[in-house]
């Protein structure tokens, strides 16, 4: 694995082969029991509110300050127009910097590494997101909108600040990934390294969620590559669902997914020293009707089969800011400290006019 410092005379991200160095784009040398171990902090926030005039901002996901061109903390997170960029000290503060990406949510970003055959070892950063067309997102609000479409695309950076032309490595190709009634879509995008090539976990088609008047994930799957940039091939068939195990917030009750679940939201995947970790947004139902999401811990040996790893969900609805749903998250891990991070957005509403998203984070000790 890599891990990477910003040369701000050539103004390039720089690559350098060096392994156990905290901030590594994608493998853990820790093991999926260690992982299972840590103490997390309760939830803190709201940290980031949405931009005006959106009411969401949604689906965090962050670089560390020794990977990013001024030392800081970053974060992208999508409103109802487009992909955000946030800058912070510490954080927990954030400065909303600019829309870096319009018609684009769900964004992962990441150093990655570049190609074999590059002139030099300048790496890059790059964000893999939802792209659909123009404002469909927003007018999901509207009492009649057309049909969901949607892709996952990626635009590359070497300093946060200039991106490359979106660039398509997925689409529906599969007919569970589409809904005669919905549409067809493909979402909440995962690139992770993985033996001699790259998995793309993803979620795809939909799920029409009553109570709040708007679509969640059905299903996750797996694409490979050879390369981060792909184009990756579409799988035959989704992942097995995962053996989640659904209660209320407080976790004192227990259902089954052929009773409870509406979705199986989307999934970030951590590699581990000896398997895969799994943190998986379901979109399911409370003992009294109605929607929910909320983080559950998932284990695999190969990444493909998943089960529960633990009994209670990491992160679940409560009260205020999260009173609704918990959604989803990026985790990473800064082993030489001892830490892991946890951004996630929540919900305080179901209806699509009465809900607002927030993020926040959860701090774990290891």
């Amino acid at each position: 694995m890599y891990t990477y410092t910003f040369d701000p005379k050539a103004r390039q991200l720089m690559r350098f082969d060096f392994r156990r160095i905290p901030g590594g784009a994608y493998t853990s040398f820790m093991k999926v029991d260690d992982f299972l171990s840590i103490k997390w902090s309760e939830p803190e926030g709201p940290l980031v509110e949405p931009p005006w005039p959106s009411p969401v901002i949604a689906d965090p996901s962050f670089l560390f300050p020794w990977e990013s061109p001024d030392g800081l903390w970053e974060l992208f997170a999508h409103s109802a127009f487009g992909i955000h960029r946030y800058s912070s000290p510490d954080g927990i503060s954030w400065d909303h910097r600019r829309m870096v990406i319009g018609n684009a949510m769900r964004g992962f970003a990441r150093p990655i590494p570049a190609p074999h055959n590059a002139k030099n070892s300048i790496s890059r950063y790059a964000i893999y997101f939802e792209s659909y067309p123009p404002f469909a997102l927003a007018m999901t609000a509207l009492p009649f909108h057309g049909k969901w479409k949607s892709r996952i695309a990626m635009s590359e950076s070497i300093n946060l600040e200039d991106w490359s032309k979106p660039k398509t490595i997925l689409v529906p190709g599969q007919p569970w990934a589409k809904d005669s009634a919905l549409g067809e879509s493909v979402s909440n995008p995962c690139v992770v390294e993985a033996g001699d090539g790259w998995r793309l976990y993803f979620s795809a088609s939909l799920a029409w969620i009553e109570d709040c008047g708007f679509c969640e994930p059905l299903r996750l799957a797996m694409a490979e590559s050879p390369t981060p940039e792909g184009t990756f091939a579409f799988p035959d068939n989704p992942l097995p669902p995962p053996q989640t195990q659904i209660g209320n917030p407080a976790g004192t009750t227990a259902a089954t997914l052929a009773r409870d679940l509406f979705g199986e939201g989307s999934i970030k995947v951590l590699p581990m020293e000896d398997g895969f970790i799994g943190l998986q947004n379901t979109i399911y139902r409370d003992p009294g009707g109605k929607s929910r999401s909320a983080i559950f811990v998932l284990r695999s040996e190969n990444g493909i089969r998943w089960e529960a790893a633990q009994g209670k969900p990491l992160a679940a609805p409560g009260e205020g800011w999260m009173r609704s749903h918990v959604y989803a998250c990026d985790c990473r891990l800064d082993e030489s400290q001892g830490f892991a991070y946890l951004y996630f957005n929540a919900r305080d509403g179901w209806r699509i006019s009465q809900g607002k998203e927030r993020i926040g984070r959860l701090v774990g000790r290891f």
